[in-house]
Order: C-alpha cells, then structure tokens, then sequence
C-alpha cells in the first residue's frame, strides 16, 4: 500500500481518533488511521454509556460541530434519560446506555464510508521529526507512513499494563497490545512521560441476577437524542437499569484482602487513578466512613449476555471480586463473566500542547485523549475533533480553530489542560466550567453550529434544518412576549391580568406543560421546553454575558509566542519558570497558571503591552525609512 498522498495520519481507533479521522477527510485531506486491530475500533471498553454530568454537554457541543458522537449513539441506544433535572437546565444533561456491538459497528461503518479515509492494520512505534517537524510515523513491521500532520490518540495503550491481583499484563486493555515503542519514540523527541491509571469492573451473566431485589432505573418513557441532525426516536427497545449496594460484607471482604491489591498490599501500581471515578478499594479505603456504596447494574446491548457493574472498578484476584459480588443484593448467585482490572499507561503533560492541540516541540504534531490525561470517551472524543479539524487546517495553511471557555464546555477543557495541566485524571464537569449559564445542554446549536459551517462540516441539509429551527425559536421567543394567557392562575401561580405567556413562563412553579396550548404547533421536538429555558434564565443569561464582556478585555489580550518572561525582572523567578514552561497565549489563561498572583499578572499585562508598543514603533520607523 502506497501512502505517498497522505496529508493526516491518525494514531489510535478510539472515540478520539475517530472523530479526527472524520473531521480530516471531511475537510478535504487525505487521512489515513492507523490502529491495532480494526475490528475494535470505538468499542467502548469500559462503561458503555455515553453522556452524563457535563460529558452530556460535550457530546452536544461535538455534534454542533459536525462531530459523530452523538449520531452513533442515537443510533445503538438501549437506555437514555436526564440526570441533574432537579437542579436546573444550567446542569443537566443526557446520559444513554449503549448497546456495544452495535455502536462499535457502527462507528466502523462511519469511517469505512467516509471519502478520505484509510484504514490500516498496525502498531505505530516510531515517529520521523526533522527541522523541528513531523514527517512520518513507522510501525512495528517496518512500513513508514508519510504525514504533513500526525494526530496521536493512543488512549490507554502507550506503555499499557493491567493488573488483576499479582497478575500483571503489558496491554492496552484486556487482550489487546499495548503501543511499547511509541512512548520511547516521544521521549527521544523530548517530551516528558508520567504515569496515570484506570480502571474497569467485572461483568456478570444477567440471566443470574434476581432484579426484583434492586431497585430499577427506569429509562425516558419518551425519545431524547443528543444529536440535533438526527430526529428523537428510540433505536430500539429501551432497557432498564438498576441499583444495588455495597455492605458491611462487601467491605470487610475488601479490607481483608487488601494484601492481595496491586494498588494496596503489592504496590505494584505508580500511576495516579481518577478521584471522580475510584476503585472500590479505593471507597472502602478513603471512605471508611460510608457503611455502603450506590452499585449500578448496566446492560451492554440487546442481545449481549453481559451487566456492567458500575462504581465497583477494582483490581483485586478474579476470586475475590466474585466473592465480592455474592455480597451484593440481587448479585447472590451472579456468575462473572469477566473479572475487573486496572490499566495503567503513559501520558504527557498537556501544557506541553498549544490550544490547537499541537505540540509546542514538534510542528504538525497533535495529541488528544488519555494521552492528554484525560479521562472518559466524551473528553477524547471532543479532543479529537479539534485536534483533526486542526491537522488538515494545519496542511491546508489555515490558521487554527480554536475553542474559548465562554462558547464551549469543549474550550473550557482545553484551556484547562492546556494552562493548568494535570495530576490526575482529568474529567470534565460542570463546576469547571464557570459560564454554564450560558453554556447549557439545550442551546450547543446555537453556540457551535454557525462555527461547524464556517469550517465545512455541517453540510447543507443540516444547516437549513439548524436555519429554520433558530428561526422558529425566535420567533416563538418574540410571540411568547405579546400573547396573553387567559387563565388567572397556572400551577398554583396567581398572574396578574394581562399577562403574557413569557410572564407565565418566568414564574418558577410553571412549566412548558403547564402552558402548552398557547406554544405555536409549528415547533417542533423539545423546542417549546427550550423557549421556555430561554425565558426564565434570560436575566441569568444577561448578568453572564455583561461579565464575559468585561473579562473579555483581558481575557483575550494575546501574548506573542516568542514572549521573553525571563527579562522581566519584577517577577519572581517561581513565576517566570511557570510562565515560561506553560507559555499561555492570553493574559487571562496566565491568570489561571495555579501559583501566579493577580500582581503577577498584571506586570506581564504591562510588559506585554510594552513589548507590542514597542513592536509598533520599530513597524513605523520601518515603514518611514522604505
């Protein structure tokens, strides 16, 4: 196979990869995504569900974009409802139970037929960089793959381990080959390598399970879809969920034998796991406190024989987990299936990155995903759209595209990374992210979608329906505001005479039910909920946006890449390696380097605008003596 015509190569068929896969071919340049084993592509290893608290927000603002996230998963979706509704439309979010087969296959055919893309068979173990650029990656079996740009998305493969007990595996995850060579090949181009880890649950025949003693999670009893080019409509027969518990057994049974724990007793584990997301060693360990732990009971498909058992990751002996298991209500006489592991991996430091994703290092070089020491298929795959969009914008001589945190849950994360960098697993949520208000689930279309034309993926058909449901909701917004509702009092709420329905609509005990009749019968979908949302938050809304503006005017002041903080004697020499080792591209991402002071702030705002004044003169001068 001859690549002598490839622009992007893409290392990795995980959810970051394929989004920028996708994204590079739709933007018109030859992709080629190379993987370990083509039939695993997006096989969602761990959980299979997609979405959930501010990962629901990720997907959204994917599919604004044009991503593929929320289309696939609408697709294969066995399970799907709101979480967070109680706390108000700023922070709920959809989350949906995947069937894994389906959702893998489907992924696959997304890239099979996608104009552009090649896929190829292999472990990439080299990469070929000269005169400070990319050129081509190598695989283990000798082939040399010429790229203009490289995306790495190698989730938890690059320097992979499991552990199950004592039992140590080098692999990426249960089965599969780790990339060894790659992560050597990045430290001989002089990025620095730390060490996080994972982990996944064991999973249980549901044919032994006794659900009368759990109690059911029931999924929506109406559709709800997270893409907005795809119709609610369920994919299939929705499935119910349910929770169980962890008890005094279960714990006991954990701490005895704690000697046994790769984590614990072994020490055999030096990667840092997720806070948000920990082990059931970890629960029963730093939580002694809790008499029980929430279970969740998960179905992987329609067809699939497996239950995930969510919230009891853990690396303990085969034998033990399933001793463990038997402590559960409703798990008694459970058969496992597969038992849990950890999986530790290599990473490097996202501050090493520019807000495109691109190396600092290394030109046309990107990374996105775990490799970024994120943790979680919606992080990645948002990673890797943007980090595709920017390869082929990269080949094809175009400035980035860039994210802020006051458009997209999306330009939050990577600031994030980019600025702060990370000592744990990073997962997005919604008290990251302080413009949430603005930045809801419901209105991702209106933030992205006009910016996901403008780059080329939303094609025609998307755009007019986005065209014509932005103007059905403004319109209804402004008729909401002149038609008066008849009745004196709604749900409870006395109105004074006159009303309208948007002074309906503001009063907290009156929902979009309550005043259905007076919403126009052209909308369609959630579009009367989302004018309502829009009306009751709009002072909200206002009170944000006036903030964001006056952030805005330092916020966005840039700083030059070849900036010098090491002259600028005022700061202290802490300050200067800070800024100099994470070179943040505004003023307002160097306010959130942890340690620098609001003085340190503003004497690199002085100097930098010092350093442009300056800049503009010489240009002057320059012009005159032509």
């Amino acid at each position: 196979m001859i690549f002598d015509r490839t622009g992007v190569v893409v290392v990795g068929g995980g959810h970051a990869g394929v989004e920028a896969a996708l994204a590079s071919a739709r933007l018109g340049v030859e992709t080629v995504l190379v993987t370990g084993e083509p039939a695993k592509i997006c096989t969602l290893p761990c959980n299979p569900s997609v979405g959930g608290s501010a990962k629901g927000q990720l997907v959204r603002e994917i599919d604004a974009l044009g991503g593929e996230m929320g289309l696939l998963i609408d697709a294969t979706s066995v399970h799907v409802r709101w979480l967070n509704e109680s706390k108000g439309p700023a922070v709920r979010a959809l989350r949906a139970q995947a069937d894994k087969p389906a959702y893998a296959r489907a992924a696959r055919a997304h890239l099979e037929a996608q104009p552009g893309v090649t896929i190829v068979r292999g472990m990439v173990d080299g990469l070929v960089a000269s005169g400070g650029a990319i050129r081509a990656v190598r695989t283990e079996d000798g082939r040399s793959i010429p790229a203009r740009a490289v995306v790495l998305a190698t989730g938890t493969f690059l320097g992979g381990k499991t552990f199950r007990g004592d039992e140590v595996r080098a692999e990426g995850r249960f089965g599969e080959a780790p990339a060894v060579g790659l992560s050597g090949a990045l430290a001989r181009l002089g990025f620095p390598l730390g060490r996080l880890k994972t982990g996944t649950p064991p999973r249980i025949d549901k044919t032994t399970v006794d659900p009368a003693r759990m109690a059911v999670q029931a999924p929506s009893d109406v559709p709800l879809a997270f893409s907005y080019r795809r119709s609610p409509a369920f994919a299939g027969p929705q499935l119910p969920c349910w929770i169980t518990v962890t008890s005094a057994r279960t714990h006991a049974l954990v701490r005895a034998n704690l000697h046994r724990s790769p984590l614990y007793g072994l020490d055999l584990i030096r990667g840092i796991g997720p806070r948000y997301c920990p082990s059931i060693e970890d629960k029963v360990v730093k939580f002694a406190h809790n008499p029980s732990h929430q279970i969740f009971i998960e179905p992987e498909g329609w067809d699939e024989p497996t239950l995930y058992v969510g919230g009891f990751s853990t690396s303990l002996p085969a034998d033990v987990q399933l001793e463990m298991l038997h402590t559960l209500p409703g798990l008694e006489e459970c058969a496992m299936l597969r038992a849990g592991y950890a999986v530790e991996y290599d990473f490097v430091q996202p501050t090493e990155l520019r807000h495109s994703l691109e190396t600092r290092r290394i030109e046309n070089l990107f990374h996105c995903g775990q490799l970024n020491g994120t943790s979680g298929y919606e992080e990645a795959a948002a990673q890797g759209l943007l980090a595709g969009i920017n390869a082929a914008r990269r080949v094809r001589g175009e400035r980035p595209f860039l994210l802020e945190r006051t458009d997209s849950y999306v330009g939050t994360m990577i600031d994030d990374l980019v600025t702060k960098g990370v000592d744990e697993p990073y997962r997005m949520l919604t008290s990251r992210a302080e413009h949430r208000v603005l930045l809801r689930h419901d209105n991702a279309d209106l933030r992205l979608t006009p910016r996901g034309r403008e780059l080329g993926l939303i094609d025609d058909r998307a755009w007019e329906a986005f065209v014509a449901r932005r103007e059905r909701l403004e319109r209804a917004i402004s008729g909401a505001e002149a038609t008066r509702v008849t009745e004196e009092q709604i749900a409870g709420a006395r109105l004074a005479k006159g009303s309208t329905l948007a002074d309906a609509l503001r009063r907290p005990e009156i929902g979009t039910a309550d005043v259905a009749s007076y919403f126009p019968s052209s909308l369609e979908n959630d579009e009367p909920e989302r004018i309502a949302i829009e009306i009751k938050l709009a002072g909200y809304v206002r009170r944000q946006r006036l903030a964001v503006e006056r952030a805005a005017r330092v916020e966005l002041e840039e700083i030059p890449d070849d900036f010098g903080y090491e002259t600028i004697a005022a700061l202290s020499r802490e300050a200067r390696e800070k800024l100099g080792r994470h070179r943040p591209r505004t003023i307002g991402a160097a306010a959130r380097i942890p340690g620098l002071t609001p003085a340190d702030v503003a004497i690199v705002s002085l100097f930098v605008h010092r350093h442009r004044t300056r800049r503009e003169d010489e240009r002057g001068r320059e012009g005159a003596c032509a």
